[in-house]
């Protein structure tokens, strides 16, 4: 019985943080379709030039640049494992500056941190799925000491993936800040009034994006959790 209470009151509470993601995000893609302040972006260079300009003013040229031009890929990377930055199709974003900024400063993590958090990210999802068919064809069957370790799992994944997501989005609301204002000092392609314009809407999309993008990350560290006991409980409920 304390099973199926503690199963509900986990599944609400991830439905509860799932709402209110999908609202926050709705209100991020609202307030992101501002033309003016897509017109102020678009006078600065095209991505692949301000991810040059950024990884030299971080004294980090050999990282590779590469630039997706699919669509309906929204997602920028920075690649650990091949020390490369993805760039998604962000050209009608008036956020791109600072997308660019943040993968440039995860180049620069500390790389032990980042390949770790690659490595044991893999690790979990291999180690979930294994355990999972494990347990379902009756060879493991101490569902305990299994829920503990992916529980455990799941909150270094979440505690290392956080510490450096929202380091690198803290730092690139100034990082793309500097960079915009060297910029217009030396090409003149628009106001300081307008880079503070730009600046300022980029910050509120951070003070919903960070906590929204952790929150996302709890919904993830504890799905795999509630899957398992999941079934764990129904398979002992068979067993009865």
């Amino acid at each position: 019985m304390e099973l199926i209470v503690f199963l509900i009151s986990i599944f609400i509470f991830a439905v509860i943080l799932a709402v209110i993601f999908v609202f926050n995000l709705k209100k991020i893609k609202t307030f992101a379709e501002n033309k003016h302040l897509l017109e102020i972006a678009t006078k600065f260079p095209d991505n692949i030039d301000i991810c040059k300009s950024m990884l030299a003013e971080l004294n980090n040229k050999k990282v590779k640049i590469k630039e997706n031009k699919d669509s309906k890929n929204a997602t920028s990377l920075y690649i650990a494992i091949t020390d490369t930055i993805l760039i998604a199709n962000i050209k009608d974003r008036f956020t791109r500056i600072q997308t660019i900024a943040h993968e440039c400063l995860h180049s620069i993590q500390n790389r032990r941190v980042l390949l770790f958090n690659f490595i044991f990210t893999n690790i979990y999802m291999i180690y979930f799925v294994i355990v999972t068919i494990l347990t379902l064809i009756g060879i493991i069957k101490n569902y305990n000491t299994q829920t503990i370790i992916i529980v455990l799992m799941g909150f270094v994944q979440y505690a290392v993936r956080s510490y450096l997501e929202t380091d690198a989005m803290v730092k690139a609301e100034y990082f793309a800040e500097e960079y915009m204002k060297e910029y217009i000092n030396e090409n003149k392609v628009c106001t300081l009034k307008e880079v503070e314009e730009l600046t300022q809407a980029c910050k509120k999309v951070n003070k919903i994006g960070i906590p929204m993008y952790n929150m996302e990350l709890v919904i993830k560290a504890i799905t795999k959790p509630i899957i398992y006991m999941t079934i764990t409980f129904i398979l002992m409920a068979i067993q009865k």
